[in-house]
């Protein structure tokens, strides 16, 4: 009796699984943001594409529509150069196509130069070029481009890392939110962050592109739950995608990833839960499936899933690390700590149905010895690289249904206290659990 319950226990388990990784079942429904249709043209309240600061003009549209009651605030087609902005309750700031909304040319230091990008009041420090704070029903949509005018601020970084750069999309605080269509590039700092205290939120066809030069150029940030991001297209100069502190209830899907360092957990994964990354394809990104963490700031990463994944010329197809920014030398030489809330503890991580080709490694996973990396499991993962996979501190691993890993040099798999399950070490074939 108590083996036919089991039986009956576990089909139903696999059937939840799957039907939420084939969307059939939603763990979580995200509320889209309600705004009526009036419009607000952005030229009936001064905004010129002649002029060299349309940031006045712009917000008084946003504050007239929001005391209506809401609507659509309308950039024509044509250049807008701007300054930092405020999204308020039921404002859908439209981009028609052709439109341009351009940041002012960095300030060089206080931002007080008429014609370039303000600062927020304090030496080097810069606001963001749209933000919201505590709002509700709120989105930026359309055809055209938000420019950020990144090149200056990136050099200008460069020289004086103590400079604070805006992202070109914030929000914090606010509900109910839509990024949609659009295009976003050169940002002086992050492209979209999604910030603590948000949440309901879809990101969706949407276009980021920056050169991979550019520093910490990430596309989108994401520090909040439930939410949905398909359909991007993104390269630039840092984390394609970051999921930090906070996120949970999060879906990934149909994303391509160009230059970048893919679409990564951290490297502030305290409570990160319930993450679904499928159907997206990476090409010349740094890393693709990427988890990063270290001792202090971690604690709680589980039911992390990336299925349905081909990724194609990247040095760390998998890269799974409590030691971000930098490994050990030897993965002797550390020792075991006091486990601690931020300790990270990795837990319920699958990789399934993924083709891994052309690649320097196989892929790294790479725990604490106080806390080792718990139950991954490897589904028909085919992986093509040079360097073979090493997997150290990790404990309940197992590759399965045909998963394999070629390399050209060495050992396929290099264990450090762990003990991987059916694969071939030395020859990456599969075996029998």
């Amino acid at each position: 009796m108590f083996a036919k319950s089991w039986m009956n226990m576990k089909k139903c388990i696999f059937f939840v699984v799957a039907s939420i990784l084939s969307g059939t079942l939603s763990a979580q429904e995200i509320v889209k943001p309600t705004i009526p249709e009036t419009k607000f043209l952005i030229t009936d309240y001064g905004a010129s594409s002649s002029s060299l600061d349309n940031t006045v003009a712009i917000q008084k549209t946003i504050d007239v529509c929001t005391a209506a009651g809401g609507g659509a605030v309308v950039v024509p087609s044509g250049t807008f150069m701007c300054g930092p902005i405020v999204i308020k309750d039921k404002v859908n700031l439209v981009l028609e196509e052709g439109s341009i909304l351009k940041a002012l040319p960095y300030g060089e230091g206080n931002g007080v130069v008429e014609g370039s990008y303000p600062n927020n009041g304090k030496q080097d420090r810069y606001a963001h070029l749209i933000s919201g704070k505590r709002a509700q029903n709120i989105k930026v949509s359309g055809s055209g481009t938000i420019e950020g005018n990144g090149e200056a601020w990136w050099s200008a970084f460069r020289a004086n890392r103590s400079i604070k750069r805006g992202c070109l999309i914030r929000f914090d605080d606010c509900k109910y939110v839509e990024i949609s269509g659009i295009r976003l590039q050169n940002a002086p700092n992050v492209h979209i962050t999604l910030g603590r205290g948000s949440s309901d939120i879809t990101v969706r066809d949407i276009v980021i592109k920056a050169p991979d030069e550019a520093p910490n150029s990430d596309g989108i940030d994401v520090w909040a739950p439930n939410v949905s991001i398909y359909n991007c297209d993104i390269s630039c100069g840092d984390d394609n995608i970051a999921m930090d502190s906070g996120t949970k209830n999060i879906t990934i899907r149909k994303c391509t990833f160009g230059n970048g360092h893919g679409c990564s957990i951290g490297s502030y994964t305290t409570g990160i839960e319930n993450v679904l990354v499928d159907s997206c394809s990476f090409k010349n990104t740094e890393s693709a499936i990427r988890m990063k963490s270290n001792r202090s700031r971690g604690g709680g990463e589980t039911n992390i899933t990336y299925s349905n994944i081909v990724i194609d010329n990247v040095k760390k197809p998998i890269f799974i690390t409590s030691y971000y920014p930098k490994t050990p030398k030897d993965v002797t030489e550390d020792t075991a700590e006091a486990v601690k809330p931020t300790t990270p503890s990795w837990s319920n991580i699958t990789l399934r149905n993924i083709e891994i080709s052309n690649c320097e490694y196989a892929g790294i996973i790479w725990g604490v010895p106080e806390l080792p990396i718990r139950n991954v499991v490897l589904d028909n993962v085919k992986i093509q690289a040079q360097k073979g996979f090493e997997i150290n501190y990790v404990s309940d691993i197992s590759f399965i249904n045909g998963s394999s890993v070629s390399v050209k040099k060495g050992d396929a798999i290099i264990v450090y206290k762990s003990d991987p399950k059916g694969i071939n070490w030395r020859s990456g074939k599969p075996k029998d659990l």
